[in-house]
C-alpha cells in the first residue's frame, strides 16, 4: 500500500525538491500518502490515517492488484469444517473508503529518490509519504512437486494457505480412516506461525472422536507426525512448552528441524532436509503442507529492502532506515516478530501517529513494542491465546483478570471463531479496532497522551490518574428519603412510596372496581396512579399487532444479516419492541457468541473507576 503525506523530498536539497515536485506532479498522479498493498496492514493504516481528519479526498491512495480481500486467519476455520471460505471473502473495492483512491494495479518499481512509485500499467504515482505493506506471496512452486499435488483435488496433499485449496482440506481429513498423516511447517518466516499446528490439532480431534486415532497405541489406524523446520513447537518458550506437552500427551510424533523440500513418487512421498545427513523420505496417506512464503519481487529487488528481502525499517518507529518518508508494517517489513493480523493492531497506530508527526515536521515519538498474538486452536472448543512482544516475552491481555492464557480456554475459542472474523471486517480494516486497546473512533484515536503511546481506554489505577473516583447514584438514595445509620456502619434508607396513597389501593376497592360492568369515569381514572412507563422508547411506540407476513419478513431480514438487522433496528422498522423481535426472530448462535465475546473483550479495557462502579451496581441488584 502507498501512503502520501509529508512535504519533504528525501535526501534532496529544499530547492531541488521544490523543482522536482512542480515538474513531476504536472504529469503524474500525486497523493500525500501512497499505501502499497490492500491487505490487512494496508487497509488498516490507510483508514486510520483517513480517520485522523488530516486528509481530504484522494490525498491517500492504495495500490492493490487483487479484486478480492480474504480474512486469511479464518482459513483455519474453513480447514476445520467450522465455516465456509466464501463467508470470509469481500471485494476489495467495498472495503476502501470512497475518499481513498484505489488503484487496482501492481507495483513495478520504487523510486524513493524521486518520491515515486511506478505500476505495471505504466502509471507513476508521486507521494509525500510512502507506506509499503504488500504482504507475503505464497510460493507453492518453490518446493518441487508441491504445486501439482496440492492443486490436484484427488491427491493426498492439502493446504489451508490458499483460497483455491482451503475448502478441500476438511473433506480429506474426514475421509482418512487409516494411514500415515504428516503436517509440515517450514523454517522460513510464514503468515501466522501457529496455523500449521491449528489444523493439526483440529484434524487430530476429528480422528480421535471418530475412533481412527488412538494416542500411544501402535495399533491405531492413523499415525500422526508434525514435521517442522524449527527446533521447537513455538517461538515463545512459555507456549512452546505447553504445546510440546500436548503433542507428547496426544501421541503426535515430533520431527524437529525437518524441512519439506520436495514431493515425490506421484504425490506419495515427502522429502525432508535435515541439518546433518541425507534427506529423509517418508511415505504418507495424508499431508498438510505449509508452503514457503516471500516478499514480492518489487520489494525484494528494491533499495528499500535489506539482505533478506524485507523492507528495512526501524523496529520501534517503523520508519525506513534510509528514506525518512518511507514506512512499512506487516509481513513485508523487517520487524522481528510473528507475521499475524494481530500484530497489525499494534503496528498500525504507531505508524499512523509517526507518519502524522512527520507531516508536521516532528520526529516520530511513538514506539512499537513488538506485540503480536496467535489464537492457537488446540481442539474444537479450546484455544490457547498466545500474546507476546519483542524478545518472545509474553504480553497477555487477560492475565490481569486471572486467566492463564497458556491454558486452552473455551472463552478464547469464541473470540477466534466468532468475534475476530466479525470485528475484522466491521471495524479493523476500517481503522477503528486496535486489538487489546479496544475500539478507536475519530481523530482522537491517533493523538497521544504520552510520548510513544497512542491513547487507549484507561486501565490505570485512580491514584495514578489523580482524578476523584466516580460513583453511580444509588436509586434508593434519591428524593424524599430518611437515613438511619446502623451500628454496623451501614445506612438504612427508608423511602416514601412513589405515588400518593389511593382509595383503590386496597383489595376491597379493587374488587369493587372490577365488579362494575362499565368503564371508570374520567374523574376516577384521573385519581388512579400513573401507568408504569415503558422504559424503551421503541416499546412505547410499538403497535399492537404484526401480521404473519410482517413477522416472516422480519425473520428473513434477521437471517440475511443479523449484525445489521439488530433487534433494535427491526423494532424501529416494524413498530414493535426489541424483546418481541428477539422472541420471533432470535439472532443465530454464532452472532450471540460473537457479541458475548465482544462484551468480554470490551470489559477487559475498562478502567478502575468503571470496574468499581460495575461491581457496586451488581451488589445492589443482589440486595434488591
Amino acid at each position: 500500500m502507498i501512503l502520501l503525506g509529508a512535504k519533504q523530498v528525501a535526501n534532496k536539497p529544499a530547492g531541488l525538491a521544490h523543482l522536482f515536485s512542480t515538474s513531476a506532479r504536472a504529469a503524474d498522479a500525486a497523493h500525500k500518502v501512497v499505501v502499497v498493498g490492500g491487505g490487512t496492514a494496508g487497509l488498516t493504516v490507510s483508514h486510520q490515517l483517513l480517520n485522523s481528519g488530516k486528509f481530504q479526498q484522494d490525498d491517500i491512495a492504495v495500490v492493490n492488484p487483487s479484486k478480492w480481500h480474504d480474512y486469511q486467519p479464518g482459513w483455519t476455520l474453513v480447514g476445520g469444517g467450522l465455516t465456509q471460505r466464501e463467508s470470509l471473502r469481500r471485494s476489495e473495492s467495498s472495503l476502501v473508503n470512497p475518499k481513498i483512491k484505489l488503484y487496482e494495479d501492481k507495483v513495478a518499481t520504487f523510486a524513493p529518490e524521486q518520491n515515486q512509485v511506478a505500476t505495471e500499467s505504466g502509471e507513476k504515482l508521486t507521494y509525500d509519504q510512502l507506506v509499503v505493506a504488500p504482504g507475503f506471496e505464497i510460493q507453492f512452486d518453490t518446493i518441487p512437486g508441491l504445486k501439482e499435488a496440492v492443486m490436484d483435488p484427488q491427491s493426498k496433499v492439502s493446504s489451508i494457505y490458499s483460497y483455491d485449496t482451503v475448502d478441500k482440506v476438511y473433506g480429506k481429513i474426514k475421509n482418512l480412516n487409516q494411514g500415515h498423516a504428516i503436517f509440515t511447517q517450514p523454517a522460513s518466516p510464514i503468515k501466522c506461525a501457529g496455523a500449521p499446528q491449528k489444523i493439526l490439532w483440529l484434524a487430530l480431534d476429528t480422528w480421535t472422536k471418530a475412533g481412527s486415532f488412538k494416542p500411544h497405541d501402535p495399533s491405531s489406524p492413523i499415525q500422526v507426525d508434525f514435521a517442522t523446520g524449527l527446533p521447537t513447537m513455538f517461538s515463545v518458550p512459555k507456549y512452546s512448552e505447553v504445546l510440546n506437552k500436548l503433542r507428547e500427551e496426544r501421541g503426535v510424533g515430533g520431527l524437529f528441524k525437518h524441512n519439506l523440500v520436495a514431493i515425490e513418487d506421484q504425490g506419495n512421498t515427502a522429502v525432508f532436509a535435515v541439518p546433518d545427513g541425507e534427506p529423509v523420505r517418508m511415505s504418507f496417506d495424508f499431508l498438510h503442507a505449509t508452503p514457503t512464503m516471500s516478499t514480492p519481487a518489487f520489494v525484494k529487488n528494491s533499495v528499500l529492502a535489506n539482505e533478506a528481502g524485507f523492507v528495512n525499517v526501524d523496529p520501534a518507529t517503523l520508519q525506513q532506515v534510509q528514506y525518512k518518508n518511507v514506512w512499512s508494517i506487516g509481513d513485508a517489513s523487517s520487524l522481528p516478530t510473528s507475521k499475524t493480523a494481530a500484530a497489525i493492531t499494534g503496528q498500525a497506530p504507531v505508524l499512523a501517529h509517526n507518519l502524522l508527526q512527520a507531516t508536521e515536521g516532528k520526529a516520530p515519538d511513538a514506539q512499537y513494542d513488538g506485540y503480536t498474538s496467535c489464537p492457537l486452536l488446540t481442539e474444537y472448543g479450546k484455544v490457547l491465546l498466545a500474546e507476546f512482544k519483542y524478545g518472545a516475552i509474553p504480553q497477555e491481555t487477560f492475565a490481569k483478570f486471572g486467566f492463564d492464557q497458556a491454558k486452552p480456554q473455551r472463552a478464547f475459542y469464541y473470540l477466534k471463531k466468532d468475534f475476530f472474523p466479525w470485528v475484522y471486517y466491521n471495524s479493523m480494516v476500517k481503522g477503528t479496532w486496535q486489538g487489546p486497546k479496544g475500539f478507536k473512533f475519530g481523530a482522537r484515536a491517533y493523538s497521544t497522551s504520552a510520548p510513544g503511546r497512542p491513547r487507549a481506554f484507561s486501565t490505570s489505577a485512580r491514584s495514578l490518574r489523580n482524578t476523584p473516583a466516580r460513583r453511580p447514584r444509588d436509586p434508593l438514595d434519591q428524593g424524599d428519603v430518611a437515613r438511619f445509620p446502623l451500628n454496623t456502619g451501614e445506612t438504612f434508607i427508608a423511602r416514601t412510596p412513589p405515588t400518593a396513597p389511593s382509595s383503590r389501593a386496597t383489595v376491597v376497592g379493587a374488587e369493587e372496581l372490577f365488579a362494575r360492568a362499565q368503564p371508570a369515569s374520567d374523574a376516577e381514572l384521573a385519581a388512579l396512579p400513573p401507568q408504569l412507563r415503558k422504559h424503551h422508547r421503541q416499546a412505547r411506540n410499538a403497535s399492537n399487532v404484526l401480521s404473519a407476513e410482517q413477522i416472516a419478513e422480519m425473520q428473513k431480514l434477521r437471517a440475511q444479516d443479523p449484525f445489521v438487522n439488530t433487534a433494535g433496528a427491526l423494532a424501529k422498522r416494524f413498530g414493535c419492541s426489541p424483546t418481541f423481535v428477539s422472541i420471533v426472530a432470535p439472532a443465530p448462535k454464532e452472532v450471540r457468541n460473537a457479541r458475548n465475546a465482544e462484551t468480554q473483550l470490551k470489559r477487559a479495557t475498562w478502567g478502575m473507576n468503571k470496574r468499581i462502579a460495575h461491581e457496586e451496581r451488581r451488589e445492589r441488584r443482589a440486595l434488591w
